[in-house]
């Protein structure tokens, strides 16, 4: 169909009033046209490859694989570089390379080039997870399961029971949002337990189980430990103090608050010495570097839905009768806490169901719901 053009009123001209652009010289390319990417990718998952650190601490056993957990899911975290074509470099100290097992034939220790064995690490892996801790060094304390686990420390000596590995002062760059395994690459001939690496979420809506610190409890306390029970971390902690809560701290990554604290939705959250969440000044504190997020809800309305009514066995870690109709984790938190709590002041109370779902119908445990915002 021909397009009728009646209606525009060309005239012949002799001259163009609007000029016409030269073509470009196509051999003369701008440098912006030859910069590399820009973009990566979108920033709730960064698309940065993470390995743990070698030299991490163990916390819990996988029973279903045998293998050991050096950060659950939902710890702070930071990194440490990697210097590429040089010996293993962590926050911590350096070494001699990555060890990996100790020799059938000589006893001793074996290490592995970083950059060019096949268990070093990927060549995309340039930083090594370690635990946040608030921005003040901190002492992280190998334990009777970095015995059984064989696990090394950053100068191929195995670890024994109380032996520390001091953590720098850090910020957090992320959140787990799985659990992390020990790196055992090399370890073993015929056995590698995970994928080369991972990533960190940065930007999401979470939740974890809270506990406000009873810093009124009085009871008798074991001596030699500390006058109340907490399992908020310090960077002052020795290891004792720390083992009256490692049955908690090893198995949740959780929000203690203490009796001072601001809390109520809107106040920033940080991490604690050991990658745990806590509250960050009050409503008029501002954003730092170890800001990790914000408090959006507090949640002590359980049960919820007549779960409490729903039969249920023990251990099926459903909610239901077996849980007081709480969300499982929040169950067995409760639980942990008290029980760590009583044996700290030197009593043998197991907390029963009606128990638990007191506790937390009280206020003093529930979910804190925080918008992370890692940037």
């Amino acid at each position: 169909m021909a397009i009728n053009n009646f209606q525009l009123g060309f005239t012949e001209q002799s001259t163009h009033q609007v000029p016409i652009r030269n073509r470009p010289d196509r051999y003369n390319q701008t440098p912006l046209a030859q910069r590399a990417r820009f973009e990566v990718s979108e920033g709730q998952r960064p698309a940065e490859y993470f390995a743990p650190a070698k030299d991490l601490p163990v916390l819990q056993k996988d029973v279903t694989t045998d293998d050991y957990i050096v950060m659950p899911k939902g710890k702070i975290v930071s990194s440490a570089r990697l210097l590429a074509g040089s010996a293993n470099v962590s926050q911590f100290t350096t070494g001699s390379g990555i060890f990996g097992f100790t020799s059938a034939v000589t006893g001793n220790a074996v290490s592995y080039n970083e950059d060019e064995s096949y268990f070093g690490y990927d060549e995309y892996i340039s930083n090594l997870l370690i635990p946040a801790n608030g921005g003040a060094a901190t002492n992280l304390y190998y334990t009777g399961k970095d015995v059984l686990a064989g696990t090394y420390k950053y100068d191929g000596v195995l670890a024994a029971d109380g032996d520390i590995l001091t953590s720098l002062a850090n910020a957090p760059i992320g959140v787990t949002f799985h659990d992390w395994y020990q790196d055992i690459r090399g370890k073993y001939l015929n056995y590698k337990m995970w994928p080369d690496g991972g990533h960190v979420l940065c930007d999401w809506y979470v939740e974890v189980p809270f506990v406000v610190e009873d810093v009124a409890d009085s009871g008798g306390q074991v001596a030699g430990l500390s006058g109340v029970f907490s399992v908020q971390a310090t960077a002052a902690d020795n290891y004792a103090r720390r083992a009256e809560f490692s049955a908690i701290s090893d198995k949740f990554s959780y929000l203690s608050v203490q009796g001072s604290d601001t809390f109520q939705p809107g106040v920033f959250i940080q991490s604690d010495a050991i990658g745990n969440y806590k509250i960050q000044g009050n409503l008029t504190a501002n954003r730092t570097a170890q800001t990790v997020g914000k408090l959006v809800g507090i949640d002590t309305r359980y049960p919820k839905s007549g779960l409490e009514d729903v039969l249920t066995y023990p251990g099926s870690r459903m909610p239901g009768s077996q849980t007081g109709g709480l969300p499982s984790f929040l169950f067995e938190f409760i639980v942990a806490c008290e029980t760590a709590e009583q044996i700290v002041y030197g009593t043998n109370y197991i907390p029963t169901i009606e128990d638990v779902l007191n506790y937390a119908k009280s206020g003093k445990y529930g979910i804190a719901r925080i918008q992370l915002s890692v940037s």
